[in-house]
């Protein structure tokens, strides 16, 4: 079941989410106490950034469809370049069932001790915007 059920053909009506804090992973609130929204490009960057959150594992929630979140933890013991591969196929399965996703790609990767960092560009609807994720290995 995909996350999001549409016609490849028909457009897509502006992508639109609640803003968030990157360093704490709060939602942001306006001065009236309500969520603030963003929508577009950061929007995808505000989608792509909870997919792939560490704690956003697939089938772990039943508040989403199966096609939603990451499947990161399988790289723990993996050996390099292997990881390397895994990391980016599993990057891009998590995040192409958006449709406001075109394509991920141009990965580099870097290592520090058990952490596998790889940096990607991300192409969407509204344009590209650079991304990373992490792991452990």
């Amino acid at each position: 079941m995909a996350l999001f059920s549409y016609d490849k053909e028909a457009a897509l009506p502006r992508m639109r989410e609640v803003a968030v804090d990157f360093s704490t992973g709060q939602p942001l609130m306006d001065e009236s106490g309500e969520f603030r929204y963003v929508s577009g490009l950061e929007a995808v960057r505000v989608w792509v950034w909870r997919a792939l959150r560490h704690d956003n594992v697939r089938f772990a929630c039943s508040a989403h469809t199966d096609s939603y979140g990451n499947q990161l933890h399988l790289l723990a013991g993996k050996a390099l370049p292997e990881a390397e591969s895994r990391l980016a196929g599993l990057v891009r399965e998590a995040l192409l069932v958006c449709p406001y996703i075109r394509g991920v790609e141009r990965f580099s990767f870097t290592r520090e001790k058990a952490r596998l960092t790889a940096a990607f560009t991300v192409r969407t609807v509204y344009g590209e915007l650079a991304a990373e994720s992490e792991a452990a290995v």
